[in-house]
């Protein structure tokens, strides 16, 4: 079933805590190693918030697959248009 931004059924694996902040490397060498013909999004919690760590600071194993990114606040659709008062 597709959930969040994923408009594929997906699996999740949340390595987030504090105490693996410093796994990343070794993380994403695993996925590489293992992820045989599957596109593997792996992306961090940063400050800057969910549609940035989706996007700008995401980093894909092989085909990277379209997201529903306008859900995120921040997605440039989501600002506020310029305009007079």
């Amino acid at each position: 079933v597709p959930i969040g931004p994923h408009q594929v059924p997906m699996w999740e694996a949340d390595f987030a805590s504090q105490q693996n902040v410093d796994k990343w490397q070794e993380v994403v060498e695993w996925l590489e190693e293992e992820a045989g013909e599957l596109s593997v999004l792996v992306h961090p919690h940063s400050v800057d918030g969910a549609y940035f760590d989706h996007s700008e600071h995401a980093f894909w194993i092989n085909t990277p697959l379209q997201l529903r990114l306008t859900m995120f606040d921040g997605h440039p659709d989501n600002q506020p248009k310029g305009g007079g008062e």
